[in-house]
């Protein structure tokens, strides 16, 4: 069974803690993210361009260039991210679309996978990126060395 986010939905959300972790405004080559984070840098810039059109990024080019958070990472949800990239959380077809199933209407687990999409997306739209920072300092790590050790993680097991 695979109840997953798509590498995608990760790359993106990896990269924007590492701009929340920098603070608003603060401009990063996204190269250097790419590198830091062990990313492809052509997935990379595909991943912020669909972020910038959420208006969770803004960029900038030349020497100079790069990119940063729009807002406060206090103001951008992990439902934020994921939607921008992976589009709305459908846990089922059925769920969006009633006749995508012919025993929608009679289903005894139609009500049991609304909930559960529900539940899934409080927990997305009630954990802000700052969130995440904050935990990690709690918890006394490194948060760039964290991020770095998930990227190599999800390297290995691709």
């Amino acid at each position: 069974m695979s109840l997953q986010i798509t590498n995608q939905a990760d790359y993106a959300l990896r990269a924007m803690l590492y701009l929340a972790r920098l603070g608003v405004g603060k401009r990063v080559p996204s190269s250097v993210i790419a590198e830091e984070m062990n990313m492809s840098r052509i997935f990379l810039s595909r991943i912020n361009t669909q972020l910038v059109n959420a208006g969770l990024l803004t960029t900038w080019r030349g020497a100079r260039g790069g990119v940063a958070l729009t807002k406060p990472a206090s103001e951008i949800t992990v439902y934020d991210v994921l939607t921008a990239v992976d589009g709305p959380i459908q846990l089922m077809g059925c769920l969006d679309d009633q006749k995508f199933c012919s025993f929608s209407e009679t289903c005894q687990l139609y009500k049991f996978w609304m909930r559960t999409k529900d539940v899934l997306a409080q927990q997305l739209k009630g954990t802000t990126l700052q969130d995440l920072v904050d935990e990690r300092k709690e918890e006394g790590g490194d948060f760039l060395d964290s991020l770095r050790m998930i990227s190599r993680q999800t390297e290995l097991n691709e």
